[in-house]
């Protein structure tokens, strides 16, 4: 897995946070951007799709280990929360206790704060979450929650030509991956991961190609959310 270099980390900062302060400086008249929450199989390509449709509408991407980075820095001042009244915090924080409460989550203090960075990146919008239960923490008036699948042969062959290893070392370690995903969602947020009933949005990259489906994300998006501005690029 890529690690995270400190420039990258700092740059979607300095980005994010520029976009919210934008948002938070239109006030009302701007109602923030929804964020798209998105859930995979191993090898289904969905962190790809997630980088592909922050590139279209100009998000921000937040992958399981920039999630992670932020709940494990995350204080009164960290950028994700910078900007936000108190109003604001405690709603966020209710919310967070909300959902503790009808679906409990682990007492895991990472994981909290890593709940609370995506409920509230969520909240603040114009970003790609992917993984670490975003689609099982952000709410449809907020977010549209993806889930991303695709035959096992496809997968493995994907995966394989990915990292550059063999077919068998591929079905191994998506073996490996998917039954660690499963048993960390039915865990800590006790869902079935595969639930199709859990999302707004399945896609199966078996069948359609990584563009077609950031372009079926993004129109699900603004049917879903018709009364906000989404700037695609170009």
């Amino acid at each position: 897995m890529a690690r995270i270099g400190s420039g990258s980390y700092g740059a979607l900062a300095d980005r994010q946070g520029m976009r919210w302060d934008l948002v938070r400086r239109a006030g009302a008249a701007e109602r923030p951007a929804p964020s798209v929450a998105i859930s995979r199989l191993p090898g289904a390509g969905g962190g790809s799709l997630g980088r592909l449709l922050a590139e279209k509408l100009d998000y921000g991407f937040f992958g399981r280990e920039v999630v992670e980075k932020v709940g494990e820095e995350l204080g009164v001042d960290h950028w994700v929360v910078r900007g936000l009244d108190e109003s604001a915090r405690g709603g966020i924080e209710r919310f967070i206790l909300d959902v503790v409460s009808t679906r409990p989550l682990s007492a895991d203090l990472l994981l909290r704060k890593v709940s609370f960075a995506i409920a509230t990146i969520g909240r603040r919008g114009g970003a790609v979450l992917v993984g670490r239960g975003a689609p099982f923490i952000l709410t449809p008036e907020t977010a549209l929650r993806v889930l991303v699948v695709a035959p096992l042969e496809v997968r493995i062959e994907s995966y394989a030509a990915t990292r550059g290893i063999s077919e068998k070392d591929a079905e191994r370690d998506i073996a490996f991956h998917e039954k660690q995903r499963d048993a960390f969602v039915q865990q800590h947020f006790h869902v079935q991961q595969n639930d199709p009933l859990l999302y707004d949005l399945v896609i199966n990259t078996g069948t359609i190609d990584l563009e077609d489906a950031a372009d079926l994300v993004i129109e699900a998006l603004q049917r879903r959310f018709p009364a906000t501005a989404l700037r695609p690029s170009a």
